[in-house]
């Protein structure tokens, strides 16, 4: 990871993803920089953030991988709505394949992909407190940031990759197409 580690937040400013509990977690470890990249309606919150975060409104698609790749963390979503407990966003998928740690919030949709410690770190949805303790957790221990990437690359792999996922696809479509 670069020096020094910033943490990456990639989405639409909505309630889904819990933007408020981010800018909590950005106070309480206002030593570590946080980016915040996307725009919508949440986005007011961001006029009085913490002096560590950067917004950025925009980014195009295809420099995402280099922006993750950049990141020392990489975060999900932490809405406490029904919906954020069905849900695994992209920018999961998307942080998983460019190898970054990942936290993310402790749902029943990430346990069905994620295990705590191993390829992701996950807190309780809507807790800022615990979502800055993981954040300072993976700036301050590099064999934990380096086992969350490789813990997370593997996942990616081996149950999310366009291959398995494409795979999955053709068979459930080539049984529906048949009939079965």
């Amino acid at each position: 990871p670069p020096e020094p580690l910033h943490v990456l937040f990639v989405g639409k400013l909505i309630p889904l993803h819990g933007l408020e509990t981010i800018l909590a977690a950005a106070a309480l470890a206002l030593e570590i920089p946080f980016v915040v990249v996307g725009d919508g309606q949440l986005a007011p919150l961001l006029v009085e953030r913490p002096a560590n975060v950067e917004h950025v409104s925009w980014m195009d698609y295809a420099a995402l991988p280099d922006a993750y790749r950049r990141a020392g963390c990489a975060l999900g979503i932490f809405g406490t709505g029904a919906k954020a407990a069905r849900v695994i966003p992209n920018k999961v998928f998307q942080a998983l394949a460019c190898a970054r740690p990942v936290v993310t919030a402790d749902t029943p949709a990430a346990r069905e992909l994620l295990t705590h410690e191993i390829d992701a770190l996950l807190v309780p949805p809507g807790d800022g407190s615990a979502l800055a303790e993981a954040v300072r957790r993976v700036a301050d221990d590099g064999g934990l940031a380096r086992r969350l990437a490789d813990g997370g690359r593997a996942t990616y792999e081996t149950r999310a990759s366009e291959a398995v996922l494409g795979a999955r696809w053709r068979s459930l479509l080539e049984r529906a197409a048949a009939g079965r």
